[in-house]
């Protein structure tokens, strides 16, 4: 898969994610590519990326630009992450830009990766399903009384 430099808008083309089909409202940039959908906040990380702090911010960008001032729910998909740098893990954990966050993922990898982020800031869990993941994700959460 062709990446872009970061900063620079990603070009025409499907999103990293499998079988993803991007909605009139994205943000794709460098490794990831970030929608939203009635609600939802959907980040996908392009296969193979070890996530730096810049790769984050950036999909923060997308998060704070997609989100119109709303804190809303987001699902991530983790399928195929190579790794996340320590800064790049801090900057998620610090990160309140989201009510809670589902995980999914396909394997054991993606599953020790969703524990390493486990402990931030928004509610989080890890999901193999990404039907299930959404479900969750769009629930109200008993900790803060906010649904989508």
């Amino acid at each position: 898969m062709r990446q872009t430099e970061l900063g620079n808008t990603a070009p025409s083309r499907l999103c990293p994610g499998p079988g993803h089909a991007p909605r009139a409202r994205r943000h794709c940039v460098g490794k990831h590519c970030v929608d939203v959908r009635d609600g939802l906040l959907v980040l996908w990380w392009a296969p193979g990326s070890r996530l730096t702090l810049a790769d984050v911010l950036a999909a923060y960008e997308g998060i704070r630009s997609l989100s119109d001032g709303y804190v809303l729910p987001l699902v991530v998909h983790l399928q195929g992450l190579g790794g996340i740098a320590p800064a790049a893990r801090m900057a998620i954990l610090e990160g309140s830009l989201t009510s809670r966050i589902a995980f999914v993922g396909t394997g054991p990898v993606d599953q020790v990766i969703a524990a390493f982020l486990a402990y931030a800031r928004s509610e989080t869990h890890y999901f193999e399903s990404a039907s299930d993941a959404e479900a969750w994700a769009r629930r109200i959460s008993p900790a803060t009384g906010m649904s989508p």
